[in-house]
């Protein structure tokens, strides 16, 4: 007889391990990414963080990142000779600053992507995530026509969803600058809401934790650049991150980065909290 001790691979694990949709940690990354930084009303980004995560040292910023990230899970390090595909996706993230007992972070509001795996991963992580499409300005160097990423490069960012176009965003760059002199909440640890609903009616989730993803082996390009920046949303019936409006947009940045994510830590368990809500709600 077969048990559950006998299945391999980290999600879902199989007889073999092969076939899972998300390979074992450490996760390794390298990313890209075009940002813009706006305001927003302090009390909608409130209503998304739940005590005891805080909103961030700004309360009022939000960031939105168009980037296109490669990835490879420990158990396939040769997955990019293998099946490529697999090794990477372009992603929209929507994030706002945090914080748990005065630390800052950041968490993810809404994330789009176009792979299975990450958005399989995402959620074990405690990422809001949801298929879509993104595009971004890819500059080619070696093209004649395009000109290298610098000072008067214009690119442009936009996402689409079910069918609909959801928000649009692009950045003049006019400066280099330090990659240390990203403002928060970029380069801030993540503070992610990980929750799986149960199957059993009227009970509460299974999983509601706060989470913090663990990171290591940090790089970056030295090209990092900034920018006069524009952000528009696009209405939609099907998505509720427009009630993040946009009252001022900042600047906008190119950077690329990358590390490797080893493990996590629960900084927060709402389960026992939630089990009561649900025993006095009977």
């Amino acid at each position: 007889m077969t048990k559950i001790t006998d299945l391999k691979g980290y999600a879902y694990p199989t007889p073999m391990g092969v076939a899972a949709v998300v390979g074992d940690m450490p996760w390794h990354f390298g990313t890209e990414h075009l940002g813009i930084l706006y305001r927003s009303d302090p009390d909608v980004i409130a209503s998304y963080l739940p005590d005891p995560l805080e909103p961030g040292q700004d309360p009022d910023i939000v960031f939105v990142e168009f980037g296109r990230w490669f990835s490879l899970w420990d158990n396939q390090l040769d997955m990019g000779s293998i099946n490529p595909e697999r090794t990477w996706y372009q992603e929209t993230v929507i994030w706002v600053g945090s914080s748990f007992k005065g630390q800052q972070g950041k968490t993810c509001i809404q994330t789009f992507v176009d792979n299975d795996f990450s958005i399989a991963r995402g959620m074990y992580m405690g990422f809001n995530k949801k298929f879509g499409k993104t595009y971004k300005t890819d500059p080619r160097p070696f093209n004649p026509q395009m000109k290298p990423l610098g000072i008067g490069t214009k690119m442009k960012g936009w996402t689409c969803a079910h069918g609909e176009r959801l928000m649009e965003g692009s950045v003049d760059i006019t400066e280099k600058i330090k990659y240390e002199d990203l403002p928060y909440p970029i380069l801030a640890p993540l503070f992610n809401i990980r929750y799986f609903p149960t199957v059993v009616k009227d009970a509460p989730p299974s999983v509601c934790e706060l989470v913090k993803m663990n990171s290591c082996d940090f790089r970056n390009g030295e090209d990092v650049w900034k920018g006069k920046a524009d952000l528009k949303f696009i209405p939609s019936e099907l998505e509720e991150f427009t009630r993040l409006e946009i009252r001022e947009v900042l600047d906008g940045f190119y950077y690329e980065n990358g590390c490797t994510i080893p493990d996590g830590e629960i900084l927060h368990d709402w389960r026992p909290e939630l089990i009561e809500y649900y025993k006095n709600k009977k």
